[in-house]
């Protein structure tokens, strides 16, 4: 797990900033430094997605400072987060130790270190990944805080960017209603 860690984070780091690309690095730069100045977005400035990237980016910066590195912290944070939830979801599934080491391995290379930088379609990807997690342990583990957890990571990915969210939405509301329809309970529904 430290491995992974380690590993996950300084592979995107290294990758990050290895050059600029005026039009995708810097897209989430100046709206979120905005956010920081007190704008509103779509108010006082337009984004071109939505706010997801943008409100956590303006964090990173409050709580780290205003730097590139700390752009590409953000980047490199996302891509821990998931290769962390890969390894633990094979580990769940019973996945050898080896094989959820390697396939966690080398999804923390090719996940976020493409882009490097903050990017709305690696956010909203993640975020959908989170939520099918979330589903498969709803349905394995049996526990309610899945079941809540699955829109919390919907929205995310929604407001990142609207197109694979929106597909998986409709699909995860459809397993779902299927679950509900051959296991209904009231708990479950009001959950």
């Amino acid at each position: 797990i430290l491995f992974l860690t380690i590993f996950s984070f300084y592979i995107n780091f290294y990758y990050g900033h290895l050059g600029v690309y005026p039009l995708d690095t810097f897209l989430f730069y100046d709206s979120s430094l905005r956010i920081l100045e007190g704008a509103t977005p779509f108010k006082d400035f337009w984004i071109s997605t939505g706010l997801t990237i943008d409100i956590m980016q303006a964090l990173i910066f409050k709580l780290f400072g205003i730097s590139f590195k700390n752009y590409v912290l953000h980047a490199s944070l996302m891509n821990v987060a998931l290769t962390l939830a890969t390894f633990f979801i094979f580990i769940e599934f019973k996945l050898s130790n080896f094989f959820s080491f390697f396939y966690s391995l080398i999804l923390s290379i090719t996940a976020y270190p493409v882009s490097g930088t903050p990017f709305l379609d690696h956010h909203s990807i993640i975020f959908c990944i989170f939520a099918v997690y979330c589903f498969l342990l709803a349905l394995k583990q049996k526990k309610d805080i899945f079941w809540f957890l699955i829109p919390f990571f919907l929205v995310l990915a929604f407001f990142s960017k609207q197109t694979p969210s929106g597909y998986l939405i409709i699909t995860m509301a459809l397993l779902t209603l299927i679950f509900f329809y051959f296991n209904f309970s009231k708990r479950f529904f009001l959950i």
